[in-house]
């Protein structure tokens, strides 16, 4: 088989396709803005804080959260979890989570079990890798200190409850953590009406963003203690680090023209219309699904989940990495095989240690691409027989 155009289908890993303007704008940033923001008066270092400033706001307009000084930028969905369990968990607390989250939540919460401070109780998600709010209310206790959820999973893109979720939490006076890695920008999440106490993103999966961008929300900064100390630019004749948001979680120099890039990704979200974007990529993931049916021996992972747009699947008795690999070599398409550093997941799942081929699709897919696809599936498996 010739090998044909590219298809990118491993969005859930960083979107394939950015927005002209997100390259424009990383480019215009090192030209007219390539300084150190907030830590010099000269014009350059303005245009800079500038350009994080606009980050701030941006993303407070996106997620309808208004206290933007209460939104830390950070270099991915990773830290910002850190930030938020490192910072908020002590000795004897315990944490009510759930079996599909992925590694940047699971292994934290490891760490700090392995050394004897903190409990961690896991609530079993069903076949179709939902979690339901009354499992999470049963688990919880008077020692749970944080409850922390996944806003779809990265894995099967099965969406969470997170409004019931967060109406247990409430009623619980729980604190709740949602890892929004996989949900922002894929699915609409108004923290007006679920304000959330700590929200985790990352720039460079849904929001179009470059890599080494992301941002923890945080509801009450006072009872976050910061993962980082060093310079931020203010109180720069003390010692002690400062202890207002974001300054509080923004040691170091920020990543200026990733976050200019972000920007620009968030505002052809806002241009485009959210809605619409899920709407056309909902179109894309049923699509994907139908013509899956048509193969006997491809098994969907939680066919039946309401999902954002990733379908996980394997051809029946082949390794996931043989299927990934001739996608790839034969035919261009770029897939993602193994367990997505989600093993909990994929044990929940009775996909471990196997794993799934994943197809995470994107605003810049097509319905023609999912066509091929298909047939180089349907190629593949006439060609086991």
């Amino acid at each position: 088989m010739t090998q044909r155009s590219i298809i990118y289908f491993d969005n859930a890993a960083t979107s394939g396709e950015k927005p002209d303007a997100v390259k424009e704008a990383i480019c215009d940033c090192l030209e007219h803005a390539n300084a150190n923001p907030g830590r010099s008066g000269h014009s350059l270092s303005v245009k800079a804080a500038d350009i994080i400033y606009t980050t701030h706001e941006v993303i407070g307009e996106f997620f309808n959260f208004p206290r933007t000084e209460n939104i830390a930028l950070t270099k991915n969905a990773t830290e910002a979890l850190n930030i938020a369990l490192y910072g908020t968990l002590e000795t004897g607390d315990e944490v009510v989570t759930t079996s599909m989250e992925h590694n940047s939540v699971m292994r934290p919460l490891n760490h700090l079990e392995s050394k004897g401070m903190i409990k961690v109780k896991i609530v079993q998600a069903d076949a179709d890798g939902s979690v339901s709010p009354q499992l999470i209310r049963e688990a919880i206790t008077e020692r749970t200190k944080l409850v922390v959820v996944t806003s779809a999973s990265n894995v099967t893109g099965t969406k969470m409850d997170l409004e019931g979720i967060y109406g247990v939490c409430r009623d619980a006076k729980k604190r709740l953590l949602v890892d929004a890695a996989q949900g922002a920008g894929a699915m609409e999440i108004d923290l007006g009406n679920t304000p959330f106490d700590l929200f985790a993103i990352t720039g460079h999966k849904h929001l179009y963003g470059p890599q080494g961008t992301g941002a923890l929300i945080v509801k009450n900064p006072d009872e976050l203690n910061p993962l980082m100390r060093g310079g931020t630019g203010s109180l720069s004749d003390k010692t002690i680090h400062p202890d207002f948001p974001p300054d509080k979680f923004e040691a170091g120099t920020l990543n200026t023209p990733g976050y200019a890039g972000l920007t620009a990704g968030m505002r052809f979200i806002l241009k485009e219309g959210l809605s619409s974007m899920i709407a056309y990529e909902h179109q894309l993931t049923e699509y994907m699904l139908k013509r899956m049916e048509e193969i006997d021996e491809i098994e969907v992972c939680a066919p039946g989940a309401h999902r954002v747009a990733i379908v996980s699947f394997n051809v029946r008795g082949v390794p996931a990495s043989d299927v990934a690999r001739y996608l790839d070599l034969q035919w261009g398409i770029y897939t993602r095989s193994g367990l997505h550093c989600a093993p909990v997941a994929h044990e929940t799942l009775n996909t471990f240690p196997r794993g799934t081929v994943r197809c995470s699709l994107s605003f810049f897919n097509t319905i023609g691409e999912i066509d091929i696809v298909i047939d180089a599936l349907k190629s593949y498996v006439k060609d086991l027989a």
